[in-house]
């Protein structure tokens, strides 16, 4: 067999030579003088393929190189100085401000759960009256025959009007059951009686309000009407575990939220009663059935 090598094109076109692989012919050709391999025989002509490094592969490979000398340029310009470089920290902000208004996504506590972040707006004192009712606002509620007049501290809610009853004494906690109104601010994050009445229980039912809490259940949920205004009642089950009051299961809180009609501000009521104390639940029933709206 032959050696690889340039010969007359088998075709038997006049001074034109291909290239002969030693086993068979291939697709290069070249021109050459009659008789005569051709001088250049690696320039090739015709429809045969294009050598390795010819015109096109080398402006492919110029391009290339351009690009890389490019992209290294721009990284040295663009790269931090290791000298002041840290790592990248996680982005620990929320899409939602971290300010005093209320979260209205956030969940329902579970059992153990840590202090709930309620509004801060600001509590205070309501004015107290001699017609034998609660008043803060347009919201009112008959008050409890003997039981003390007491300003509860709940920062969510403004202009506080409430009762208190002590119902056990043991250092270094006692255990009260409570009947108020207050008003609930917009500002707050408060929108609208449903929304608002379960903010309100969340605010309760947390270790913020109640020492030894560990954890909660709505009971019910319902419209409460009172003479043309709309409102919405939860009543809740608050379960708590203290040490020196172990006959203390924990209360069962009403809170009621009522449109007064005000585009900045809501009415509230709300009670407490220690869970199975029936003598002190029928009291707060009947302070919460008396709720006006003026």
């Amino acid at each position: 067999m032959a050696p690889p090598g340039w010969y007359p094109d088998p075709d038997g076109t006049p001074g034109r030579f291909r290239w002969f692989d030693g086993t068979d012919w291939t697709d290069q050709t070249a021109d050459g003088s009659p008789g005569q391999a051709p001088d250049n025989p690696l320039r090739q002509t015709g429809d045969g393929p294009s050598r390795p490094g010819g015109g096109p592969v080398r402006a492919v490979l110029g391009a290339l190189v351009v690009i890389l000398i490019l992209v290294l340029v721009g990284w040295l310009i663009l790269r931090p100085d290791s000298g002041n470089s840290q790592m990248a920290q996680p982005d620990q902000n929320s899409s939602t401000p971290t300010v005093s208004s209320w979260n209205e996504k956030s969940s329902t506590p579970s059992a153990g759960s840590s202090v709930v972040k309620c509004p801060a707006g600001g509590s205070s004192p309501g004015s107290t009256t001699n017609d034998g009712r609660l008043r803060s606002g347009r919201i009112s509620a008959a008050r409890i025959s003997d039981w003390a007049d007491q300003t509860m501290s709940m920062p969510w809610v403004r202009n506080i009007s409430s009762q208190t009853e002590t119902v056990y004494v043991s250092s270094p906690t006692s255990w009260m059951s409570v009947s108020g109104v207050g008003q609930l601010a917009a500002a707050d994050g408060f929108s609208d009686p449903r929304t608002a009445a379960r903010m309100m229980t969340e605010c309760f039912a947390s270790s913020q309000y109640y020492s030894g809490y560990t954890g909660s259940k709505v009971v019910s949920q319902q419209e409460f009407d009172r003479n043309g205004h709309t409102g919405w009642w939860v009543r809740t089950e608050i379960y708590v575990s203290i040490p020196n009051l172990p006959q203390v299961r924990g209360d069962v809180v009403d809170v009621v939220v009522m449109d007064t009609g005000q585009s900045d501000f809501m009415g509230v009521y709300f009670n407490s009663a220690t869970i199975g104390d029936s003598a002190r639940q029928k009291l707060v029933d009947a302070a919460r059935e008396s709720i006006q709206v003026s």
